[in-house]
């Protein structure tokens, strides 16, 4: 962090605009972001300060951001930026103020898990701004907690909106991007195996956040790509042959075994942590805290959340099955197969036709004035039958 940033600091902008320096707000290897109020409005902004910018980065940013600004951020939960400018060897970028990242909430309540009532909210708002973005030819590139933010805890509970554009590129781009990208607890299996992408990426993110607020833990913690690639298929089985044979870094977590006359692969295997430790002279820890079998045992953990009376109860088992629904269609391991941001919208875990019979219950009532103050007034449509889980549930912070 720039320590020579002080209290008294003053930026001007071309357009004339002060802002006075008041705090840090956070630090990268890009720079810095910090609290700015500006005067002669009393308005306080975040300013994020690119140290040392490359001009073709920046703009690239700045294009991105130019074009979202003209798309009614607010309807669609992006940050509103207002304006950017460069001074010496930095270059400004100047946003609304934004309460809290979903990181820093988690970390604050000790990384307790949240309901199923909560996250839906955060949910539909995320996919709102990933079908925009969609429907713009923009992938997002960087989704995860910490570029998620709550816009007003107090007053809008779990009002969030999606920031940091930095490493977004529009799809017709992809083959100039840089090959690195997604932070690594929520990078996509076509990224780690080097496969062509898309912003399929961007849904596999979602889904890992998803799971991540639910159990209070990431789903796949790994330390290094191959953790990724290890936890992944320890989860949800090993990747199609024909995702992996596009894949240019496939055989750094996988062995082909060929067709004895043909030559071809037939079929494939994860390398095992002995062979991998082996060659790269490297130690692999266990990072899981909660370890699933398959996605189906988040049925089954028992949850803080968990209503005691029956009605809610059955309420929360029965929406605990659409949550996982969805969540299967996010992590799909082949990108074609993932759902879109659109489809999700109308997945029942979001639209709610399966809570339609229960809408007396306390649940329901909560579920859908909490999806009202974030812009979700979900109308119950009819109902089908769904029977709940009668599985025993494992105990919290089950690891196998």
């Amino acid at each position: 962090m720039n320590s020579s940033l002080a209290r008294c600091d003053t930026y001007i902008s071309p357009n004339g605009n002060h802002y006075e320096f008041l705090d840090n707000i956070d630090s990268g290897t890009f720079g810095q972001v910090i609290k700015a109020w500006r005067k002669g409005t009393g308005d306080l902004v975040a300013l994020k300060i690119i140290k040392n910018f490359s001009t073709k980065l920046v703009q690239n940013e700045v294009t991105i951001l130019t074009q979202l600004m003209k798309e009614n951020p607010e309807e669609y939960n992006i940050v509103s930026a207002f304006e950017s400018f460069h001074m010496k060897n930095d270059y400004f970028l100047v946003f609304e103020m934004l309460e809290q990242n979903l990181h820093d909430y988690q970390k604050q309540t000790a990384f307790a898990p949240i309901s199923l009532n909560c996250i839906r909210p955060v949910v539909y708002q995320v996919l709102k701004a990933l079908w925009k973005l969609k429907s713009l030819g923009l992938v997002h590139a960087d989704l995860k907690p910490e570029n998620i933010m709550l816009v007003d805890p107090a007053h809008q509970p779990f009002r969030v909106k999606v920031i940091d554009f930095g490493s977004s590129f529009y799809r017709t781009k992809i083959e100039n991007h840089q090959p690195y990208i997604q932070s690594r607890y929520y990078r996509a299996p076509e990224i780690l195996i080097g496969a062509p992408f898309s912003e399929a990426m961007d849904m596999w993110s979602l889904g890992c956040i998803m799971v991540e607020l639910f159990l209070g833990t990431p789903l796949y913690p790994g330390g290094s790509e191959y953790d990724m690639m290890r936890y992944i298929v320890s989860t949800q089985g090993d990747l199609p042959r024909q995702v992996l044979g596009a894949g240019k870094k496939a055989t750094n977590f996988f062995k082909k075994k060929f067709h004895k006359t043909v030559g071809t692969p037939v079929s494939w295997r994860l390398r095992n942590v002995a062979e991998v430790e082996a060659a790269r002279h490297t130690n692999n820890k266990e990072t899981r805290k909660i370890i699933l079998a398959s996605l189906d045992d988040l049925l089954r953990v028992a949850h803080p959340h968990t209503p005691v009376d029956a009605m809610n109860k059955y309420c929360e088992q029965v929406d605990r099955m659409q949550f996982v629904a969805l969540l299967k269609r996010l992590l799909e391991l082949d990108q074609s197969q993932r759902i879109t941001p659109w489809e999700s919208i109308q997945h029942p875990f979001v639209s709610l036709p399966h809570l339609a019979a229960y809408a007396h219950s306390e649940y329901v009532k909560d579920t859908q004035h909490r999806m009202e103050i974030c812009g979700g007034n979900v109308p119950l449509p009819a109902v089908y039958p769904l029977t709940p889980s009668t599985s025993p549930l494992l105990p919290f912070g089950y690891l196998q």
